[in-house]
C-alpha cells in the first residue's frame, strides 16, 4: 500500500473512530491512541503535501449558501456521442491507443486548484455555465483540500454516490414513500444543496475522469490518471487497449465486474484516445467531441413468471419485498430472484402481485436483476 493509500485507511478509521465517540458515546481506542494516530496522519500530510477533505486534523465546517452562483466554463464541457453497437465502439478504437473505461452514472463536476489548494467546484450545468457548488465538493468524502502541484490544474470527474452508501442512506428512511429511487439523482441532488453538512451526511464521492489542465509535460490520458492517484484523488476504473488487444467483449466485463467491486454506479463505457493532442486534434461536430465515444449498456429485457413474494430483513432492520420467478438465463447467470427494496415499489412495478404474472426482468449496468415492469391483470389470484 503507497502512502496516499495509507493515508485514505487512516482518515477512515479516525473518522470511524470519531463517529463512535460522538455519535454513540463508545470509545474504540484511548485517546492517547487516537492522538497518536491524528500525528501520524499529520506527518503524512507535511510528507506529502496532500491533505484530504475528510482529514480529522483539518476539520472542515460546514457552509450554507443563500443560492449557488452561475460561472462560465474555462472550456466547454460537452456530453459524448454515444452508441449501444460493440462494434461500433471497435471501429472508433481502430488501430489507436485507447483507453476504455467505465462511465460513472452520477453528476460531472470541475474542480480547479492553484498552487496546490482547492479554489472552486463547479457543475458541467448546460457545459458551457455551470453552478459553484465549491462548499459542497469540501465537504466530499475523497477529494483532496490541498494537492503537492504548483500552477493551475483542473480535475474533471463524477460526484457519486456508491450503491453501498445510497442503500445505507435509504435504510434510515422510515417512510418507504420517501426513499431515494436511485443513487444519480441522489447524488445529482445532494452536489446541489445550499448546506454542505447534507453533501458530507449523503457520502458524495469524486471520480475523476480527465485532466483538462495542468498536466501539460504529461501527453497521455493514463499518464494523467496516473499522476492524478499520485496527488490523492480517486480514478476513474479503465483498462488501456491496443490493436493487438481487441478482446473488447472481456475487457468490458473486466471493467464492469470492478464497478460492481467498488459498488460504484455506471451506466455505460467511453472509450478515448490516450493521446490527448491527437484527440483534440480531430475537433468536434455540432454536438460532440471526436475524441470520446460512450458504449451505453444495453438492457435486454427477459419475460419470465413469478412464483412468490419473500421478504428479506436487512442488517438494519428493514423488511424488503423480493420477487421470486421462474429461472431465466442472463448473460450466461441463471436469476430466480429481484428486490423490489419497498412496498412503494412493489405496488408501482407489480400491482397486486399473483402467481404466474409476466415480469420484465433486465440486468440493470448488467450486474443487478432489476423488474422494468410487469403485466397487470386484477382478477388473478394475488400472493
Amino acid at each position: 500500500m503507497n502512502k496516499i493509500e495509507e493515508m485514505k485507511a487512516l482518515v477512515e478509521k479516525l473518522n470511524q473512530y470519531r463517529d463512535a465517540y460522538y455519535n454513540n458515546a463508545e470509545s474504540i481506542v484511548t485517546d492517547h491512541q487516537y492522538d497518536d494516530l491524528c500525528d501520524q496522519l499529520e506527518k503524512m500530510e507535511k510528507e506529502t503535501g496532500i491533505i484530504l477533505s475528510n482529514s480529522p486534523v483539518h476539520s472542515v465546517g460546514y457552509e450554507v449558501k443563500s443560492k449557488l452562483e452561475k460561472i462560465e466554463h474555462s472550456h466547454l464541457m460537452m456530453s459524448l456521442d454515444k452508441t449501444k453497437d460493440v462494434n461500433m465502439l471497435r471501429k472508433f478504437i481502430g488501430d489507436k491507443d485507447s483507453l476504455l473505461m467505465c462511465k460513472m452514472d452520477g453528476l460531472t463536476i470541475l474542480l480547479t486548484y492553484e498552487d496546490g489548494e482547492l479554489i472552486q467546484a463547479e457543475t458541467r450545468g448546460n457545459g458551457v455555465t455551470g453552478e459553484i457548488i465549491t462548499h459542497n465538493a469540501k465537504a466530499f468524502e475523497n477529494i483532496p483540500m490541498h494537492i503537492n502541484q504548483k500552477g493551475h490544474v483542473e480535475i474533471e470527474g463524477e460526484a457519486i454516490i456508491t450503491y453501498t452508501d445510497f442503500e445505507k442512506i435509504n435504510n434510515l428512511i422510515k417512510h418507504e414513500e420517501d426513499r431515494y429511487k436511485n443513487p444519480r439523482n441522489l447524488a445529482s441532488g445532494s452536489v446541489r444543496q445550499l448546506d454542505s453538512k447534507v453533501a458530507a451526511k449523503r457520502h458524495v464521492r469524486f471520480i475523476v475522469w480527465k485532466v483538462p489542465a495542468g498536466m501539460d509535460e504529461l501527453p497521455l490520458m493514463s499518464e494523467r490518471f496516473e499522476k492524478a492517484r499520485e496527488l490523492g484523488f480517486d480514478i476513474v476504473p479503465y483498462i488501456r487497449v491496443y490493436k493487438e488487444n481487441q478482446n473488447l467483449e472481456e475487457v468490458i466485463n473486466l471493467l464492469k465486474e470492478k464497478a460492481a467491486y467498488l459498488s460504484y454506479p455506471i451506466d455505460g463505457l467511453v472509450a478515448a484516445y490516450n493521446d490527448i493532442a491527437y484527440g483534440l486534434s480531430l475537433g468536434i461536430t455540432d454536438k460532440y467531441p471526436r475524441h470520446s465515444l460512450a458504449y451505453k449498456f444495453y438492457n435486454e429485457e427477459y419475460i419470465t413468471t413469478l412464483i412468490n413474494i419473500e421478504w428479506q430483513v436487512g442488517k438494519t432492520g428493514i423488511i424488503s419485498p423480493i420477487a421470486v420467478f421462474e429461472p431465466i438465463e442472463i448473460e450466461g447467470s441463471i436469476i430466480i430472484k429481484a428486490s423490489l427494496f419497498n412496498l412503494s415499489i412493489l405496488k408501482e412495478k407489480l400491482g397486486h402481485p399473483y402467481v404466474g404474472q409476466k415480469l420484465w426482468i433486465i440486468k440493470a449496468n448488467q450486474v443487478i436483476p432489476y423488474i422494468t415492469k410487469a403485466e397487470m391483470v386484477n382478477d388473478k389470484w394475488i400472493i
